[in-house]
């Protein structure tokens, strides 16, 4: 198996056909098609099926074209840190944060690693770890940096303790609740959900039931940063979010926390990288920036 073949089938999946595949690396289809072959020949299987609408994976091509489509990840990462050490800077980072994150630590990080770095693009992501796994196991992402995950993740991550955190109940600029002081008088609100747990149910139910409450029923789920904000910020909705909602110059004047006296615990910060596969330099120092910035936190 050479190269070329794992570099030919990904593009051909990506494409979902042999011409886009061919269009893309500026090769003939007929090459294409005998690489093709090729590989599946010393597979001793079909990995594509040819359809009237392209190619489409088998379910052995689907889950051969993960572990290819990372090496080749991983083999474009390698050339970037060749050159990164080598002094002449290139490629991408790429990371994935959650929304506390982008809003107190990500305009600290990115200021400096611009300086820093200024000829490797950086690709910043919203999201939660369940939403960005996929793109951390085939080494498009980076690393992660949010809300340690619910559910065990395996061996085959690297999980490194940022700072813990806590969440607050908040509502619009003048919100009919604002002078709340209790969780007991908020339990027939409008509530929004954040999707900060992968159990969406139990976004609640650990505040209310130490209070001996039960939990709100809400109907709505926004899982952005902006749609949150937009509920937030235009209706009487309220929901439970990360502090550093409330330290955002974004925010300012927009939303404001609910004083109710309950502490709530949200859950730790963490950042999530692939166990035994080092970060190239750039990566990593995007890496130390972000820690640097948790310390203030």
């Amino acid at each position: 198996m050479k190269l070329h073949h794992l570099r030919d089938f990904v593009a051909i999946a990506d494409a979902h056909s042999v011409r886009g595949a061919a269009r893309a690396l500026g090769l003939a289809q007929p090459a294409l098609t005998r690489s093709l072959r090729e590989l599946e020949g010393e597979l001793g299987t079909p990995l594509l099926e040819r359809h009237a609408r392209g190619v489409v994976l088998t379910p052995i091509g689907q889950a051969f074209y993960g572990r290819a489509h990372a090496a080749m990840a991983e083999l474009q990462r390698g050339r970037e840190e060749v050159a990164q050490l080598l002094g002449t800077p290139s490629g991408t980072v790429t990371v994935g944060l959650s929304s506390a994150v982008w809003l107190v630590m990500a305009a600290q990080a990115h200021q400096g690693f611009r300086k820093k770095y200024p000829g490797v693009r950086l690709r910043m992501m919203e999201g939660f770890f369940s939403m960005l796994e996929g793109r951390l196991q085939d080494g498009t992402l980076d690393f992660f940096i949010g809300p340690r995950p619910a559910r065990p993740i395996g061996d085959g991550y690297k999980v490194d303790l940022l700072f813990h955190n806590e969440r607050v109940v908040v509502g619009r600029k003048g919100h009919p609740r604002r002078h709340a002081t209790s969780l007991a008088e908020l339990v027939g609100e409008d509530w929004v959900l954040t999707g900060v747990r992968e159990r969406v149910e139990a976004e609640f139910e650990d505040a209310f039931a130490s209070q001996g409450l039960p939990p709100p029923v809400p109907m709505t789920q926004a899982e952005s940063m902006v749609g949150v904000a937009a509920l937030l910020s235009s209706t009487d909705a309220l929901a439970m979010l990360p502090r550093q909602w409330l330290q955002a110059r974004l925010f300012e004047g927009v939303i404001e926390a609910i004083p109710v006296r309950e502490h709530i615990e949200g859950p730790d910060i963490v950042q999530i990288s692939r166990a035994g596969v080092p970060l190239t330099p750039a990566a990593a120092y995007l890496s130390t920036l972000f820690e640097r910035a948790a310390v203030a936190m």
